[in-house]
């Protein structure tokens, strides 16, 4: 550890090895570089410091969102999408096998605004 003027320097070592130092590496090379909080591992390391510590001062603070939950939201949205555009291919693979009830094009269009608010909730 070396403070010079205002600026203090330390040096993070990782042992990839170890599962918690893996995460935390696989977690600063995905940190979104756009977003001022992870615009360098300092500012990476001084969010992840300071949020940890005015958590436990304050435990009924709610957890910041991170890239990590936009990740996870955009996966289940993304599948949720890929799924629910899988249900027309299957109904008309269903309606060579049977017949199906005409679809009234009002309701088609309010379930896809229900399915679009659905996907928009995540």
């Amino acid at each position: 550890m070396k403070k010079s003027g205002n600026l203090f320097k330390t040096t993070l070592r990782l042992n990839l090895d170890n599962a918690q130092d893996l995460e935390a590496w696989n977690n600063l090379m995905s940190a979104d570089t756009r977003q001022p909080e992870y615009s360098s591992y300092s500012r990476t390391i001084v969010t992840a410091i300071n949020d940890h510590f005015a958590r436990l001062d304050h435990p009924e603070l709610p957890f910041h969102e991170t890239d990590r939950l936009r990740k996870i939201e955009a996966t289940i949205r993304d599948a949720v999408a890929d799924s629910l555009k899988a249900i027309p291919l299957m109904t008309s693979v269903m309606a060579q096998s049977s017949p199906m009830p005409a679809v009234n094009s009002e309701e088609n269009v309010e379930n896809e605004a229900a399915i679009e608010a659905f996907l928009d909730s995540f």
